[in-house]
């Protein structure tokens, strides 16, 4: 995994998504989309990951799950991180404070 801190901190809607799926797919920050501008984010997201080897799954959080977790972090906002087998293993945010609470799983298959 290469790990890709995001850029954009204030904006309201961040680019932790874009960091976590180019740290997943070790890939530069300027080769993925930031998705979350788009009304179709999830879409373009899922599309985007199938296109580059790792295709995902929407899931609730069961424990060892591995892909892009989406939940709440101590700054109250939602936040995507990387996980590997339920542990988060790479959090964008330059705090690295993680999630306080999974909401959902973007598993990988692969």
């Amino acid at each position: 995994m290469r790990k890709v801190t995001q850029t954009d901190t204030g904006s309201g809607t961040g680019n932790c998504l874009q960091a976590a799926v180019a740290s997943l797919l070790e890939l530069p920050l300027s080769r993925v989309p930031h998705f979350i501008l788009h009304d179709d984010w999830e879409i373009r997201f899922m599309d985007f990951m199938e296109a580059n080897g790792k295709p995902v799954t929407l899931r609730g959080y069961e424990g060892a799950v591995s892909g892009i977790a989406i939940g709440k972090t101590v700054r109250s906002t939602y936040h995507a991180v990387v996980m590997e087998d339920g542990e988060t293993v790479w959090d964008p945010h330059p705090s690295r404070a993680g999630l306080q609470v999974v909401a959902h799983v973007y598993a990988t298959s692969n």
